[in-house]
């Protein structure tokens, strides 16, 4: 399976939050994704870490830039660096979970995202990468489980519901879908509708 686009900017660049040693360079960052100019955005986070090389911040602002700009390689490769070196940086490990997983490497990006979710137990997104990866191994039964957790540390998070709903469309737990479906209805109406229509697409076969 082709992976799915990346996930919702805003929820890639909560790693960037509180990167940068001073204002101005965190004005920096936030300006140049706002503008989405990934080339600038890594070598700004190349220039900084020459001042600062053992810095986790710089390789983090780095690796994000080589994922949005689709060079998994160098993506995996920066953010690897800060992993070994900063190995309670739960941001980096889903970055790199989910440049693996866009790298085509679904099951090594689960072996990734599960590590992130012992030591970051508490974060929708990392539990939401991890049923990703797990949906494109084709591991759904797992994936279930990963995006259950997802909207049970963040209720409100449609995407969530959606690819629960989804991956349990496909398995054929209809009721589960159904409830899913239900609560994505308050939540955002149009993925209520694409969700409907594999309910009901399922229902048809």
């Amino acid at each position: 399976m082709e992976p799915s686009p990346l996930p919702a900017d805003p929820l890639l660049a909560s790693a960037l939050v509180g990167r940068g040693d001073t204002y101005e360079a965190r004005e920096y960052i936030a300006e140049f994704d706002k503008k989405q100019d990934w080339t600038a955005l890594v070598q700004f986070a190349a220039e900084q870490q020459k001042r600062d090389p053992e810095g986790s911040d710089w390789g983090v602002v780095a690796g994000y830039g080589w994922l949005r700009s689709r060079d998994y390689a160098k993506a995996i490769a920066a953010l690897s660096r800060v992993t070994g070196r900063n190995p309670e940086d739960v941001a980096a490990w889903n970055l790199l979970g989910e440049a693996q997983r866009q790298a085509g490497q679904p099951g090594r990006a689960a072996q990734t995202l599960e590590h992130a979710s012992i030591i970051g137990r508490t974060s929708y997104l990392t539990f939401f990468l991890l049923g990703e990866a797990y949906r494109d191994a084709g591991r759904l039964d797992r994936a279930v489980s990963a995006y259950r957790e997802a909207v049970r540390l963040e209720p409100l998070y449609p995407r969530g519901w959606f690819e629960l709903g989804s991956a349990q469309v496909r398995i054929g737990e209809r009721k589960g879908a159904e409830a899913a479906l239900e609560r994505l209805q308050k939540l955002d109406p149009a993925l209520a509708d694409r969700l409907k229509g594999r309910i009901e697409a399922k229902s048809n076969r």
